[in-house]
């Protein structure tokens, strides 16, 4: 037999979270819809800008402000079978720290963050990349290593079970997830993630292709998004809802791009 060049390493131990997390996850009854939405107008303001925000804070900001419109979609149910509907949506969000020596994403929860601009969100999550011991979430990094010790059947069941424990859900890991994959590069793709929360989104990449816009062909950019939701809990028309309004906020650029109406109201008013 030829001998093979190879080499042994040794798996990280946070790598038990994930395998954790996947097999949790593998119980939820998810429908995953794959779209993609234009973006030029987005990207156009962006780089505009002297300090420009982040464009995954500018997504975060619209599916924040899609999600407080119809705040069911964002529902848990408890172990009594009551669905908890909150208002408020707090955008749970990976960031990569240090844990000795290895690269590992823990979550991260943006508070309010459907009343929040998109420079408020972007400082924050570039304050929490910067410094992973500033976010509370994070810091409870820690207790990681004591969470293994439990029996497999134990913490699956535990990571399994969070969502029928709504108000610790929307403590540890937030109302709703995003997720932007970075895998792709500057390419396009989508991306589908565990469901660990009612309603995930998954930040792809972004294409350029030409199009008929306004009666010419021009290239424009489109951004690929994969939204999941727990299909228990929300069926397919506030889904659609959904997505339908996250379209327009990302297309009309909202949050970067002034809104006219708004202008409007407000020189009639004064």
């Amino acid at each position: 037999m030829r001998h093979v060049e190879s080499k042994i390493v040794r798996v990280p131990w946070v790598r038990q979270l994930v395998i954790d997390t996947g097999r949790a996850a593998h119980h939820r009854h998810a429908i995953h819809g794959l779209f993609e939405v234009d973006v030029t107008s987005a990207r156009d303001a962006l780089s505009r800008q002297g300090h420009a925000p982040s464009f995954t804070a500018f997504v975060i900001h619209c599916v924040a402000r899609a999600v407080a419109a119809d705040p069911g979609v964002q529902a848990y149910r408890d172990l009594r079978g009551r669905e908890v509907v909150f208002d408020q949506v707090d955008i749970g969000v990976p960031v990569e720290v240090d844990v000795e020596g290895t690269p590992f994403a823990f979550t991260h929860v943006l508070r309010d963050a459907a009343r929040r601009t998109v420079d408020e969100l972007s400082r924050e999550l570039h304050q929490v990349k910067t410094t992973p011991g500033d976010s509370p979430s994070v810091r409870k990094a820690s207790w990681a290593r004591a969470y293994l010790v439990l029996p497999g059947f134990v913490r699956v069941g535990l990571l399994g079970g969070l969502h029928r424990w709504p108000y610790r859900q929307r403590a540890l890991a937030g109302t709703v997830g995003v997720t932007a994959v970075g895998m792709f590069g500057a390419g396009g793709g989508w991306g589908i993630g565990f469901q660990l929360h009612t309603l995930s989104v998954v930040v792809g990449g972004i294409t350029r292709r030409p199009i008929l816009f306004q009666g010419r062909l021009v290239e424009r950019e489109f951004l690929q998004l994969t939204v999941s939701v727990d299909h228990d809990i929300v069926d397919g028309a506030p889904t659609a809802r959904f997505v339908r309004r996250l379209r327009e906020l990302l297309t009309a650029a909202d949050g970067i791009v002034p809104d006219p109406a708004k202008g409007a109201r407000a020189q009639k008013v004064s």
